[in-house]
Protein backbone atom coordinates (compact mmCIF):
# COMPACT_ATOMS: atom_id res chain seq x y z
CA UNK A 1 0.00 0.00 0.00
CA UNK A 2 1.27 3.16 -1.19
CA UNK A 3 1.49 6.43 1.50
CA UNK A 4 -1.56 8.13 -0.61
CA UNK A 5 -3.54 4.65 -0.01
CA UNK A 6 -2.91 4.78 3.41
CA UNK A 7 -3.49 8.61 3.71
CA UNK A 8 -6.99 8.38 1.75
CA UNK A 9 -7.72 4.91 4.44
CA UNK A 10 -6.80 6.98 7.51
CA UNK A 11 -8.91 10.31 5.86
CA UNK A 12 -11.75 7.73 5.40
CA UNK A 13 -11.87 6.37 8.90
CA UNK A 14 -11.79 10.12 10.49
CA UNK A 15 -14.69 10.57 8.14
CA UNK A 16 -16.54 7.94 9.34
CA UNK A 17 -15.81 8.18 13.23
CA UNK A 18 -16.67 12.09 12.47
CA UNK A 19 -19.83 11.16 11.08
CA UNK A 20 -20.69 8.17 13.92
CA UNK A 21 -21.26 10.63 16.22
CA UNK A 22 -24.28 12.23 14.19
CA UNK A 23 -24.12 15.37 12.41
CA UNK A 24 -23.96 17.87 15.78
CA UNK A 25 -20.84 16.00 16.74
CA UNK A 26 -19.55 16.41 12.83
CA UNK A 27 -20.09 20.15 12.47
CA UNK A 28 -17.15 21.50 14.28
CA UNK A 29 -14.69 20.16 11.53
CA UNK A 30 -16.76 19.99 8.90
CA UNK A 31 -14.85 22.57 7.01
CA UNK A 32 -11.64 21.22 7.26
CA UNK A 33 -12.97 17.97 6.47
CA UNK A 34 -14.51 18.44 3.59
CA UNK A 35 -11.62 20.98 2.26
CA UNK A 36 -9.13 17.95 2.98
CA UNK A 37 -11.75 15.60 1.04
CA UNK A 38 -11.92 18.16 -2.04
CA UNK A 39 -7.86 18.48 -2.09
CA UNK A 40 -7.85 14.87 -2.54
CA UNK A 41 -10.53 13.92 -4.95
CA UNK A 42 -8.87 16.85 -6.93
CA UNK A 43 -5.95 15.53 -7.13
CA UNK A 44 -7.47 11.96 -8.49
CA UNK A 45 -7.79 12.38 -11.76
CA UNK A 46 -11.11 10.66 -11.72
CA UNK A 47 -14.07 12.17 -13.57
CA UNK A 48 -16.45 9.95 -10.86
CA UNK A 49 -14.04 11.63 -8.08
CA UNK A 50 -14.32 15.00 -9.79
CA UNK A 51 -18.10 14.47 -9.17
CA UNK A 52 -17.96 14.07 -5.45
CA UNK A 53 -15.55 17.27 -5.24
CA UNK A 54 -17.82 19.43 -6.94
CA UNK A 55 -20.80 18.20 -4.51
CA UNK A 56 -18.88 18.55 -1.32
CA UNK A 57 -18.40 22.45 -2.63
CA UNK A 58 -21.96 22.49 -2.80
CA UNK A 59 -22.41 21.01 0.55
CA UNK A 60 -19.64 23.65 2.12
CA UNK A 61 -21.52 26.57 0.68
CA UNK A 62 -25.16 25.13 2.13
CA UNK A 63 -23.64 24.72 5.56
CA UNK A 64 -22.17 27.94 5.37
CA UNK A 65 -25.64 29.35 4.58
CA UNK A 66 -27.51 26.90 7.17
CA UNK A 67 -29.72 25.54 4.23
CA UNK A 68 -31.35 22.72 6.15
CA UNK A 69 -33.16 21.52 2.71
CA UNK A 70 -29.95 22.33 0.49
CA UNK A 71 -27.71 20.45 2.99
CA UNK A 72 -30.22 17.63 2.99
CA UNK A 73 -29.99 17.24 -0.98
CA UNK A 74 -26.24 17.33 -0.89
CA UNK A 75 -26.20 15.01 1.80
CA UNK A 76 -28.20 12.75 -0.40
CA UNK A 77 -25.90 12.83 -3.38
CA UNK A 78 -23.04 12.58 -1.81
CA UNK A 79 -24.43 9.28 -0.90
CA UNK A 80 -25.12 8.50 -3.49
CA UNK A 81 -22.01 9.22 -5.36
CA UNK A 82 -19.98 7.69 -2.63
CA UNK A 83 -21.72 4.31 -2.58
CA UNK A 84 -21.25 4.30 -6.50
CA UNK A 85 -17.58 4.57 -6.10
CA UNK A 86 -17.41 1.86 -3.87
CA UNK A 87 -18.09 -0.40 -6.88
CA UNK A 88 -14.23 0.76 -8.00
CA UNK A 89 -12.71 0.98 -4.91
CA UNK A 90 -9.80 -0.81 -3.84
CA UNK A 91 -10.86 -4.02 -1.74
CA UNK A 92 -9.35 -2.30 1.78
CA UNK A 93 -11.35 0.98 1.03
CA UNK A 94 -14.56 -0.74 -0.64
CA UNK A 95 -16.33 -1.24 2.41
CA UNK A 96 -15.65 1.69 4.03
CA UNK A 97 -16.72 3.85 1.06
CA UNK A 98 -19.95 1.58 1.43
CA UNK A 99 -20.18 2.21 5.04
CA UNK A 100 -19.74 6.34 4.34
CA UNK A 101 -22.37 6.25 1.39
CA UNK A 102 -25.18 4.79 3.69
CA UNK A 103 -24.05 7.29 6.51
CA UNK A 104 -24.23 10.45 4.50
CA UNK A 105 -27.64 9.07 2.96
CA UNK A 106 -29.03 8.29 6.34
CA UNK A 107 -27.91 11.67 7.91
CA UNK A 108 -29.65 13.44 4.83
CA UNK A 109 -32.88 11.38 5.43
CA UNK A 110 -32.63 12.21 9.27
CA UNK A 111 -32.54 16.18 8.44
CA UNK A 112 -35.47 15.52 5.85
CA UNK A 113 -37.35 14.50 9.16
Amino acid sequence: MDSSTSSSNSQLNDTLQALGGGLSAAAPAAAGNIDSWISTLNGAGSPALSAISSELENLKTAIGSGDGSQISQSLKTLGEHTTKAAESATPDAKSQLQQLGQTLSSAATSLQG
